[in-house]
């Protein structure tokens, strides 16, 4: 740490779907980021089209906010991104959207690592659709902050937080709230850290997890029917109180 105060980066891209969102969620919890680094990727038009699919075009991306300081690399994992992290003395990594696997010099160029938000509790629900298999399982959805480490969604965890269900009332509606809850969540925590709330003691390593597949068309037709019917009993709950 240099100083008293906490050095944080941030990794994006220019197109990234939630970046320029998490940013300013960041601004908006009073972060103080020093560096955000550009990676030159481009979104595979595959995740652009599960995005929109997922969200139904209710959470268009954001531009990236003009106050803060960017950095283009030649990736993330290159030379070029690992002497920025290193002359520029950041303490913590933020992932706003990486494009790819982070590799071993990355997840250790910061003394704290690379904190991320999974939608999911971990260890319970592991991978791209823990949303999808927590409301098949009627267990609430929520989101984690954990540090990455070289096993995906293995890392220890920081915070957990259940995403609010008001005014969800189908697929879409609820993964916009888990994506918005994300970005807010993961400020959260690097406000934390910053302002010493939190500390690396309150890190929590996890137990055994259990690691979830993508869902079927079918199953996902089924959760947006339990969704619009109201058979999901955390959003039965919310409307009894």
């Amino acid at each position: 740490m240099t100083g008293d105060r906490l050095k944080i980066g941030v990794l994006a891209t220019d197109d990234r779907m939630l970046a320029g969102r998490f940013l300013q969620a960041l601004l908006d919890h009073r972060v103080n980021v020093d560096l955000v680094l550009l990676d030159p990727a481009i979104s595979k038009p595959r995740d652009l089209a599960i995005h929109a699919q997922r969200t139904g075009g209710m959470l268009p991306p954001l531009p990236l906010p003009g106050e803060l300081r960017y950095q283009k690399v030649s990736g993330h994992n290159g030379p070029d991104a690992l002497a920025s992290v290193d002359e520029a003395g950041l303490d913590l990594l933020l992932n706003a959207g990486t494009p790819g696997i982070v590799g071993n010099a990355l997840l250790s160029s910061a003394p704290l690592g690379i904190l991320n938000c999974h939608p999911g509790r971990l260890p319970a629900y592991r991978g791209a659709c823990a949303v999808e298999h927590a409301v098949m399982d009627d267990e609430p959805v929520a989101n984690t902050v954990h540090r990455m480490t070289d096993g995906v969604d293995e890392g220890p965890i920081l915070m957990i937080e259940e995403v609010p269900l008001d005014g969800v009332k189908g697929y879409q509606d609820l993964r916009c709230a888990v994506y918005r809850h994300s970005c807010d969540l993961l400020a959260m925590a690097a406000r934390a850290l910053q302002d010493g709330t939190l500390g690396q003691e309150d890190f929590t390593a996890q137990s055994a997890g259990v690691w979830h597949k993508p869902v079927s068309d079918d199953v996902l037709e089924e959760i947006e029917l339990r969704l619009e019917a109201g058979r999901y009993t955390p959003l039965r709950e919310l409307t009894r109180t």
